[in-house]
């Protein structure tokens, strides 16, 4: 936190988060600055700061490319199975399908699902739907893809792309969705693992009926357990950390919190 001519600003990177004790401490805050996109998990006092009359900045979308790249990368390290065939792993040689040949499913055609859509379509994808809170006739028409309902996504496409916020609530990917998941399909997502019911995702892959990749390593040591081909995730969240997305979030975060000091207005203010 630093303070300019009596004003108080807080600047947040992804580890810390603003609750309501934060605020509540912090009689001389004006401005909160989070250099992300899902800036309600990270400032869960929101509400109380808008109370109070502390303007939110936040870098919306300009992660979106670097998310979809690694959620593609994901895709293809799966979907061929490179673990396994790798040194070190389980098998010599495979015959592996191709994406192409493949039907993909997006759960969240925001900015992120659509840049994914794009990256599918440029491989050759054909089969691509989606499910989202309102159709995109636009990216539609730009891709080919076609909207299906969220529980025939799950039942129909061979790959499913999760890319939601956290605004939907837990477990709003729901043991009827991971069930429904069709034998030998994979699940991939870069949303926050509350949207997932976890107990039901364990047991599919411990069945060896599914494969998934997330971007956050969740917390749980039965998933820990599971062979890195059927269950894979980095260490730590990693989709958004490249070099021109953390030069590009810090330039655009700057301008925001001087504008946001300056005359309360900016087009990344989230409050």
């Amino acid at each position: 936190m630093r303070s300019s001519e009596r004003q108080s600003w807080l600047y947040i990177g992804g580890v810390e988060k603003v609750t309501d004790k934060v605020i509540n401490c912090a009689d001389e805050l004006k401005t909160i600055i989070f250099t992300g996109t899902g800036w309600t998990g990270f400032i869960p006092g929101h509400e109380l700061a808008a109370e109070k009359g502390i303007a939110i900045g936040a870098a919306l979308h300009l992660n979106a490319h670097a998310v979809a790249e690694f959620g593609f990368a994901m895709t293809l390290l799966m979907s061929r199975d490179m673990i396994d065939i790798a040194r070190g792993g389980s098998k010599i040689f495979e015959t592996t399908q191709s994406l192409s040949g493949l039907s993909v499913g997006i759960i969240g055609l925001g900015h992120i699902g659509n840049k994914y859509a794009q990256m599918a379509k440029g491989l050759g994808v054909s089969k691509l739907f989606y499910h989202s809170r309102t159709k995109k006739p636009d990216i539609e028409l730009d891709t080919g893809i076609i909207y299906k309902e969220k529980q025939a996504i799950f039942e129909d496409c061979d790959v499913i792309f999760v890319s939601v916020p956290i605004g939907p609530g837990k477990g709003f990917i729901a043991k009827e969705q991971i069930y429904g998941l069709k034998k030998g399909s994979l699940l991939i997502s870069i949303s926050d693992p509350l949207l997932f019911d976890i107990d039901a995702l364990y047991e599919r892959l411990k069945s060896g009926d599914i494969r998934g990749a997330f971007d956050e390593n969740i917390n749980d040591e039965r998933l820990r357990k599971l062979p890195l081909g059927v269950w894979y995730t980095p260490n730590e969240s990693s989709a958004f950390n490249t070099g021109k997305t953390i030069e590009d979030v810090s330039n655009s975060s700057v301008d925001t919190l001087l504008n946001l000091l300056t005359n309360g207005k900016d087009k990344y203010r989230v409050n």
